[in-house]
């Protein structure tokens, strides 16, 4: 039976030159040749017997057979598609994981290479969208979320705490003298982390300072980790980050902590797989190897 089976290329060659009622466009497509896709068409129409265009006024129109015809195989030809691509990232090991910019870049990547090492079958496809991690929570498989680890689709693993460093440059630290208190950082100049959730704020609420008077304290503000780590290394002023943004600077001593202790936020990183997903192999594999850290 199956040698009496027209040819994938041969109904795919018809079914787009149906669709654009056109032997140019379906080349297009196809990537093939116009003369390929009509010797496609002319070998189908023999294998079925019957004309499925003709020809009015140089256009291709499909005869009621071939309007039948179409109809029945398009759907088959967008299933047999679906299925060949679901296969080939299976085969290929296509993980896609969720986790914010800042920690992808700064936290992520320098690991990356002992993962490959180990998993060199799977394909990473990294999501850093925030609107996808937080709200939509369904385009990853696996990921590292920062909340409270409640999220009813997600299977969570604790990573590890938020530690809250306050750090600036070894001459600024000279200049104003380390922190004896967290209360002390308003003897330095401020560098203000405004997205939400704001590790400045959360140290100055941490502080005894209020909303308000946060907002009428002094000093540079950013949006993101990394404006802040790179005006704080320029000296402009001390900033409040996440100790594993800065691991590297801290090393090299290009910047120091002006204050000795962590400050832990209640919340946590976590390493989140979807339900669905658990027992999946890979991504149990990069969220075991995740939490190896």
């Amino acid at each position: 039976m199956k040698h009496r089976l027209p040819s994938t290329i041969a109904l795919c060659c018809f079914e787009s030159t149906a669709r654009h009622s056109s032997v140019t466009k379906a080349a297009d497509e196809l990537c093939l040749t116009q003369s390929a896709v009509s010797r496609q068409i002319k070998k189908l129409e023999e294998v079925l017997k019957c004309a499925l265009f003709t020809r009015v006024k140089q256009r291709l129109q499909l005869t009621n057979t071939g309007k039948e015809y179409q109809q029945e195989i398009a759907p088959l030809l967008e299933q047999l598609q679906s299925a060949t691509k679901k296969l080939q990232e299976n085969v290929s090991g296509r993980l896609k994981i969720g986790i914010e910019q800042s920690m992808t870049v700064h936290w992520l990547i320098p690991k990356l290479h002992d993962f490959q090492q180990k998993f060199p079958a799977i394909e990473t496809d990294i999501i850093t969208d925030i609107q996808q991690l937080y709200e939509q929570r369904s385009s990853y498989d696996v990921g590292v979320l920062y909340g409270d680890g409640l999220w009813p689709e997600f299977h969570s693993q604790f990573l590890f705490a938020e530690e809250f460093v306050a750090v600036c440059t070894p001459e600024l630290l000279a200049r104003h003298g380390p922190l004896e208190t967290i209360e002390d950082i308003v003897r330095y100049p401020l560098l203000h982390h405004t997205s939400s959730p704001s590790s400045s704020e959360y140290w100055l609420q941490e502080a005894g300072f209020s909303s308000e008077e946060i907002k009428d304290l002094p000093g540079m503000r950013f949006a993101l980790f990394r404006l802040l780590i790179d005006a704080a290394r320029y000296g402009l002023g001390i900033a409040i980050v996440p100790h594993y943004l800065i691991e590297n600077e801290l090393k090299t001593g290009e910047l120091v902590q002006a204050y000795k202790e962590y400050l832990l936020s209640k919340d946590s990183y976590y390493v989140v797989t979807q339900k669905s997903k658990k027992e999946d192999p890979k991504a149990l594999a990069f969220a075991q190897w995740l939490l190896a850290w």
